[in-house]
């Protein structure tokens, strides 16, 4: 039972970085993806509006009525050679009576392209109990492979992202349009040696009180599949605000017993005011 606590946990405490990590395979159909032919095309001349270098993000991760850890993302820019990239790192750890049960320290980092959005390197340093696990990933675009530290190399799809550049990717260049009801969103990341492709369907428009005031928000629900994670829509909740910064407000996932939940409990130097309304542009 121990081991299941602490499974849970974790997934709570990263599900933040992009809404979820599962094995959520995509098929062929009407989504939002990235195209291979036109994606350095498409990018090339994008403002980014969504978030700048000294963001801070903070969560609270709940089981129940226990608050069982908190979790916590920054953004910024580092010099990696002669070019200058984004650097996000994303820490997440139980606290309290929880961390004498179950110890989880984990640490995220991605660094990735200032136009493009595609990381050239993530980080992985994760801290469990007595696990231990440090690895670093290259990503080659030009070749399409992934070089880790660990395992060696992979080949992977055009245009993979580590879960962290995923989200910012998610937030600078897929957000700010205007989303149809029920539209899927399809990204693919590489995490722990393994192709995920992360889906997500947008529901619809939400007011949602948090410890900051009603926020206007953009609802979302897991894509269902034949053998995914979830097997209705009503097994995850995902609030994102819609007001330019497009930050996760509040996960909510259904459990066998219970419930986990993830709420926004603070933030620094976001790129717009909280909570105002945000005209996102329409499609082209």
């Amino acid at each position: 039972m121990q081991i299941d606590r602490i499974a849970l946990l974790k997934i709570g405490l990263i599900v933040f970085c992009f809404f979820f990590n599962f094995k959520l395979y995509s098929q062929e159909n009407d989504s939002i993806k990235i195209e291979k032919d036109n994606f350095a095309k498409t990018l090339t001349n994008i403002t980014n509006t969504a978030f700048q270098p000294g963001e801070r993000l903070k969560y609270r991760v709940r089981y129940g009525i226990i608050n069982g850890g908190e979790a916590e993302m920054t953004v910024g820019m580092q010099t990696v050679g002669y070019d200058v990239y984004y650097h996000a790192i994303a820490t997440a750890g139980t606290t309290g009576i929880t961390k004498s049960i179950a110890l989880i320290q984990d640490i995220y980092e991605s660094y990735f392209d200032i136009t493009s959005g595609l990381p050239i390197k993530s980080i992985r340093n994760i801290h469990e109990n007595d696990y231990r696990k440090y690895t670093e990933t290259l990503f080659r675009h030009s070749d399409n492979v992934v070089l880790d530290l660990l395992s060696g190399t992979h080949s992977v799809p055009p245009s993979t992202f580590d879960i962290l550049s995923a989200f910012y990717y998610a937030r600078r260049y897929i957000f700010q349009n205007k989303i149809e009801k029920d539209e899927i969103i399809v990204l693919t990341t590489f995490f722990d040696d393994e192709i995920y492709n992360i889906k997500i369907r947008y529901k619809e428009t939400e007011d949602y009180k948090t410890d900051f005031g009603k926020i206007h928000c953009l609802r979302f629900a897991p894509y269902i599949e034949p053998g995914g994670t979830f097997k209705t829509e009503d097994d995850m909740k995902i609030l994102v605000s819609d007001d330019g910064n497009y930050i996760p407000v509040f996960i909510k996932m259904k459990l066998p017993v219970g419930s986990l939940k993830c709420e926004l409990s603070g933030f620094e130097n976001l790129m717009n005011p909280f909570g105002k309304y945000f005209l996102r542009n329409s499609k082209k």
